[in-house]
């Protein structure tokens, strides 16, 4: 029996909404059609009589299927968009979320509000007390960024397209996970440097510092917090990228605390997202580590979600 586009969208959204409200499972729906088969919420409106190839019937039944099953739709036609980027996810990395594209438009905005881009001049503070400037790094060499725990390279890769003169690197503990962050490098056409690194248990050797700025979303959630979160989380996003234990809720900012005393320059900055209930003890643990200039920063649902400072 033939099947109209528009048979197809609402036989999607009623198995939908079982999961979803409806807002959110014609934003799923949306996406789907758009990055699967090309056709967006217009087109949809314009051809919805239009008969459905009968050939990709199968394809569909499928990813129905794993749709209602409560993947997220990112995994199921193999994309995700951040900042203007488009990104191949698939469950060994996370989804990309809003609350990141945050964090990377603060570094951009603090970055193109110090210098011309080209080089390290925004690493340089005027001392008022002698009216002489003090550098951390030579600032006749590219800007050096660093992405701790980057999974899909979305935050590296972002910054790598928009800081073209930057040099730009980003870590991960698996080879596997690199290789697609790599992957999305090149489709994206900016270049990035990746390494093997796990934050919990690796040193400074290998990532060759100094940066004038770290940066990281690394995992934050605790697990009694697991219970609180939609199932197309938990079922099926990577558990290592997402919680903590209970008893070491600062577990992963800790060693990027460590580690960026080390790798950053004087005056280096380090821009993380973080959770909301612990910005006051991640804040006594950045003063215990010497950084200054904190500040505590809510995203714009209002909730506390990121946190900088200065080495």
């Amino acid at each position: 029996m033939n099947s109209t586009l528009g048979e197809i969208r609402d036989l999607l959204l009623s198995s939908l909404h079982i999961l979803y409200d409806k807002r959110e499972a014609s934003a799923i729906a949306n996406y789907y059609f758009a990055e699967k088969w090309g056709l967006n919420s217009y087109e949809f409106a314009l051809h919805r009589g239009q008969i459905f190839p009968e050939e990709r019937l199968p394809i569909v039944k499928t990813d129905f299927q794993r749709l209602q099953n409560g993947e997220p739709v990112q995994y199921v036609v193999g994309k995700a968009n951040f900042y203007d980027l488009t990104l191949t996810v698939n469950p060994l990395v996370l989804i990309p979320r809003p609350e990141t594209e945050e964090l990377v438009q603060m570094l951009l905005q603090t970055l193109s509000s110090h210098s011309s881009l080209s080089n390290c001049e925004y690493a340089i503070d005027h001392d008022a007390s002698n009216g002489e400037d003090t550098v951390g790094y030579d600032d006749t060499l590219p800007c050096r960024i660093l992405d701790f725990c980057t999974g899909s390279g979305a935050i590296a890769i972002a910054l790598a397209k928009y800081l073209p003169e930057a040099e730009v690197w980003a870590t991960d503990y698996s080879r596997e996970i690199l290789e697609l962050a790599q992957q999305n490098a090149k489709d994206n056409k900016v270049e990035v440097n990746f390494v093997q690194h796990d934050l919990l248990r690796d040193g400074t050797e290998t990532l060759h510092g100094p940066y004038q700025a770290l940066i990281s979303n690394p995992p934050y959630i605790p697990q009694s917090h697991k219970a609180l979160l939609h199932k197309n989380v938990t079922e099926h996003e990577p558990a290592e990228a997402l919680f903590v234990p209970d008893d070491k809720p600062l577990l992963f900012y800790e060693r990027i605390a460590l580690l960026g005393k080390v790798l950053l320059a004087d005056n280096g900055l380090l821009y993380m997202e973080t959770h909301e209930n612990f910005h006051d003890k991640l804040e006594s643990m950045l003063l215990q580590f010497h950084y200054h200039h904190i500040e505590k920063i809510k995203d714009l649902n209002g909730k506390p979600r990121f946190i900088t400072c200065k080495n």
